[in-house]
């Protein structure tokens, strides 16, 4: 990489800090416009992008941040009143500098139109942009601060950007981008993290450290190869007097000289032994605490506060209330708790996830709200701290809380667990369902909610990174997402443990104790092992079985069972499903870095990674989740669930239509959907699809919604009327994406809206399987 690219990237990341404080400022201006501090330190942070940008010749990002910056200038100066118009046409503008920034990143010329949006900016701070703020909605549902709802403002010039482009976060996964050589540069693109200058000055006193041991190795060594010449000295004098005493007693005299030579020459090697065992000793006593502090200060290296990713959220959940016509309050507390870089990275999905449904199902509409005696605007607390060497980051709203009644229904009518099931389980264990793959409560499948995969990823990438998430939740009062998350995954503490002679590692973060428990007191449930521990019942079942490791020959499983007196068993946890593993020994508790498999390996049942020991001995360390579901003690539904999860898989024969009347997207639709093995017709418009159903038996129907003759939402409505076809899900594909267009595909019987701006090949596929299969 050349010392300019090396710069360039340097600018992203610091460009991308600026961006983050610049979306949380506006969402924190806009519910406090009165606070010139705010805006103080808005036009402090746009101004030193502006002039950043400036230096690297973006005139683009230069031109949106001069008028940021005049924006917040005005403001603090009281020129100007802030309005949500001002935070909406910002928050346009900085969605530019994204996408300028992503292009940055993929060795791409920006070469973007900002003329609109800049322009959109000035309005803002004339007399006629005031006026469009102040102009009033019409039928918008009411949002955030009673604000008017920007996209039904008639606004002198409405912000328009040409080539229209998602955010960077958003781009449709199907889009292929232009196999450049820059592009493929810059997968390798370095990326780069603040350090403050006292951690780098502490980690060069301890690399003097090792510069000292390392000269006293040097020497050392010196002493090593001085023992050799001296052992090599005194097998050469045994071998003169092993001669002497062969040739009889009259060499008596001699032997006796060449033993006390021997002798010698072994204290002298015993001495030099001696010597270079303290010496090593020594360096060991003072060399431990330096490397397990340079580990330790490694690892703060990788450590960034929790805030990194926090700060991008209060404009999330800004955007969605809004969209919903919610009032949500997002308070963030503990943004300085600090984390591995790669678990914040691995976090970052899920958090999102878990607050988009907080805002999209949790917080209600103000009117519900008013009317349960709850404030309008909800409360969502987002919180991180450090506990018993872990950090603990909860989600906390006060919404409506989770209907233990809907998730049953939703788990029965999805074919997840049976009737005769759910009445086998608690209620943490009900709640517990919506985090199993294809679950959702949703009345249609959208880009946002009821494909039933959020949840379950949440769940996945929190146990990918070696965390747990639990769900607390009370009807009517609100619902708490507790994670618990390592420090760091490279280094990990973990349990060995040995089972038919071989050594596997469990992390310690899965597990709840260890314990001798007498064979007298396994009992035998529904097939199954059991035991009692502290008044509850546990399950069990024995790790080699589990592992499908090579069973014991009968004499040996004879000797063990007399050489078992008692057996040691490892309680680990997953969901709060409990399981106890039998084990043959226990060995203790080790830290160790734990190391990936490689690409070309995958993912193995039951396997989370492997780490080399001291001994040089590799041990495979144990997916604690993979373990309770093929220990055959998990629940069945969740198994079987596991069993399905994995990618789309090629279907059997079942026949779909597509309807849409413009030929690329009908074709594009048409090979997708046969990629995967469906057999495909199309129909030109709704009014051909339905000729088309009188004529073919369909699994189902993918359909755009405005179309010529007959619509997607009259085809779908015609089709749910119509006693041969009312079962046939109807997928509605098209760039409606305003709540009343999905409202309306709700009303008409649809099974999925798919907005074509967020569309890509996995969601309509996956909405495809989780409907027919």
């Amino acid at each position: 990489m050349s010392q300019k690219e090396e710069f360039v990237a340097m600018f992203r990341a610091e460009a991308a800090e600026y961006v983050v404080s610049l979306e949380k400022g506006l969402v924190d201006l806009e519910k406090s416009p009165g606070n010139l501090e705010i805006a103080k330190e808005l036009n402090r942070v746009a101004h030193t992008l502006k002039g950043a940008a400036r230096v690297f010749g973006f005139k683009a990002i230069q031109d949106i941040t001069h008028r940021i910056e005049n924006i917040f200038e005005k403001v603090y100066n009281k020129q100007l009143d802030f309005s949500s118009l001002m935070t909406d046409r910002a928050l346009k503008g900085i969605d530019l500098i994204k996408i300028i920034l992503e292009k940055v990143a993929r060795g791409e010329t920006p070469d973007m139109d900002v003329s609109a949006v800049c322009q959109s900016l000035d309005e803002c701070q004339t007399a006629l942009g005031q006026a469009a703020a102040a102009a009033p909605v019409v039928s918008a549902p009411p949002a955030v601060h009673q604000e008017p709802v920007v996209s039904e403002v008639k606004a002198p010039a409405p912000v328009k950007v040409s080539p229209v482009a998602p955010p960077p976060d958003r781009e449709p996964a199907g889009a292929k981008k232009p196999e450049t050589d820059a592009a493929r540069n810059a997968v390798s693109t370095e990326e780069y993290v603040r350090v403050p200058l006292s951690r780098v000055n502490k980690l060069l006193n301890l690399i003097g450290e090792m510069v000292i041991n390392k000269m006293n190795s040097s020497a050392k060594i010196s002493r090593a190869k001085k023992m050799g010449v001296l052992s090599k000295d005194l097998q050469t004098a045994l071998s003169v007097l092993d001669e002497a005493l062969k040739k009889g007693p009259t060499h008596r005299e001699e032997a006796q000289k060449l033993l006390s030579r021997c002798s010698a020459q072994a204290q002298k090697l015993k001495e030099v032994s001696v010597d270079l065992w303290e010496s090593f000793t020594v360096e060991a006593f003072h060399l431990n605490p330096v490397i397990d502090e340079l580990q330790s200060n490694m690892k703060e290296l990788r450590m960034l506060p929790v805030a990194t990713i926090f700060e991008g959220l209060p404009r999330m959940a800004r955007d969605i209330a809004r969209e919903r016509g919610k009032e949500v309050n997002l308070e963030i507390a503990g943004a300085e708790t600090e984390l591995d870089k790669k678990v914040l990275e691995g976090l970052k999905s899920p958090l999102m996830h878990i607050l988009r449904n907080a805002v999209d199902h949790g917080i209600e509409l103000p009117g519900q709200r008013t009317a349960a005696g709850k404030p309008e605007a909800g409360t969502i607390r987002l919180s991180a701290f450090h506990e018993a060497g872990a950090v603990v980051i909860k989600i906390e709203d006060d919404g409506k809380g989770i209907d233990v009644e809907q998730i049953k229904k939703s788990a029965v009518k999805k074919n997840l667990v049976t009737p005769e099931e759910l009445g086998k389980m608690s209620e943490k264990e009900i709640i517990n369902l919506i985090f199993m793959n294809g679950f959702s409560t949703s009345p249609i499948i959208t880009d946002i909610s009821g494909r039933g995969i959020g949840l379950d990823i949440v769940r996945r990438d929190i146990e990918a990174l070696k965390g747990k998430v639990m769900l607390d939740s009370v009807s009517g009062q609100g619902t708490t997402f507790t994670l618990i998350l390592p420090l760091t995954i490279a280094i990990i503490q973990v349990l060995l443990v040995k089972t038919r002679d071989l050594l596997f590692a469990l992390p310690v973060t899965s597990i709840i104790e260890s314990l001798s428990v007498d064979p007298a007191d396994v009992v035998t449930m529904e097939g199954r092992m059991a035991v009692s521990v502290r008044g509850h019942t546990l399950p069990l079942a024995r790790l080699s079985e589990t592992l499908v490791l090579p069973a014991p020959t009968a004499e040996e499983e004879e000797k063990r069972a007399k050489a078992e007196s008692k057996l040691s068993v490892v309680i680990v946890s997953s969901l709060d499903k409990k399981v106890g593993f039998i084990v043959d020994e226990i060995i203790g508790e080790e830290e160790v870095f734990i190391k990936g498999l490689g690409a070309h390996l995958g993912k193995v049942k039951n396997v989370s990674g492997a780490t080399v020991l001291w001994t040089g001995a590799v041990v495979v360390v144990l997916d604690v989740e993979d373990l309770l579901l093929n220990s055959c003690l998990g629940h069945p539904a969740a198994m079987s669930t596991r069993n399905r999860a994995g990618g789309v898989r090629k279907a059997s024969g079942k026949r779909i239509l597509v309807c849409d009347d413009a030929f690329s997207t009908r074709e594009l639709v048409k090979n997708l959907i046969e990629s995967v093995g469906y057999v495909v017709d199309t129909a030109v418009d709704g009014l051909d699809g339905w000729e088309r159903l009188a004529r073919n038996k369909y699994d189902l129907v993918v359909s755009d919604v405005e179309m010529p003759r007959m619509t997607g939402f009259e085809l779908c409505e015609q089709i749910k009327k119509s006693p041969e076809h009312n079962e046939i899900p109807v997928v509605l594909c098209t760039a409606l994406d305003r709540e009343e267009h999905k409202k309306r595909g709700i009303d008409v019987g649809a099974s999925a809206y798919i907005v074509k701006t967020a569309f890509d090949q996995s969601t309509l596929l996956d909405s495809i399987k989780r409907l027919i299969g």
